[in-house]
């Protein structure tokens, strides 16, 4: 009687044993080419394998970068911007223009960006950054024209900021179309930051230039 019992609790410590080793290992393992990717193994009990979460993808990369864009974002025309009649476009960042007023004719340097040259043999995208422009200020179109801080550069253009009729600001388009890159010289540095961070998103789709070039 007293050896029946002590078989039985022996055989029934051997089955426990096996069991728990048997559950330790199924718990455990890691997932594997066929694993369910649900983290729950063919038995249904859950293993402590963390799974990772999705890759980051291109899109997050351009919303990190429209995150640099300046609090105060792209500008209205000003209030004190004066009207002008486009001309001619020169290049990609220099127009002739007439004031209505006077008649007079002029040539303007954009504020803040710097495009490819055309002459004397034209850089890349050179043509592509006029072409643009002559978009935005067509022949006839009338311009609105603000100052920074420095009136005039050192070939006595005067420098400003545009803005079409329609209220687009044409200096910050032509970087964001990655026709022109952000040009920093002070003292005209009231949007420098807006450009910098247009070019930024320019560089990172490619755009423009910064796919061809």
């Amino acid at each position: 009687m007293n050896g029946r019992h002590a078989g039985w609790q022996a055989l029934l410590v051997i089955g426990f044993g096996v069991a728990t080793v048997v559950g330790a290992f199924v718990t455990w393992q890691p997932d594997g080419p066929g694993s369910p990717p649900s983290g729950r193994d063919d038995w249904g009990l859950t293993r402590r394998v963390p799974i990772p979460g999705p890759l980051p993808t291109q899109p997050a990369v351009h919303e990190a970068v429209r995150s640099t864009l300046p609090a105060a974002g792209i500008p209205d025309r000003p209030d004190d911007a004066v009207t002008l009649t486009v001309a001619y476009v020169y290049d990609g960042d220099t127009i002739q223009v007439t004031d209505p007023a006077t008649d007079e004719r002029t040539r303007v340097r954009l504020i803040g960006i710097d495009t490819p040259e055309g002459t004397p043999t034209p850089q890349c995208w050179a043509d592509e950054a006029r072409t643009r422009l002559a978009e935005l200020l067509p022949e006839g179109a009338t311009v609105w024209a603000a100052p920074d801080a420095q009136l005039r550069d050192r070939y006595d253009r005067p420098l400003r900021y545009l803005w079409t009729d329609d209220g687009r600001f044409v200096n910050y388009e032509l970087v964001a179309a990655g026709a022109a890159e952000a040009l920093r010289i002070a003292p005209n540095t009231a949007h420098a930051e807006l450009f910098a961070a247009a070019q930024a998103e320019a560089e990172a789709s490619p755009a423009g230039r910064w796919g061809a070039c």
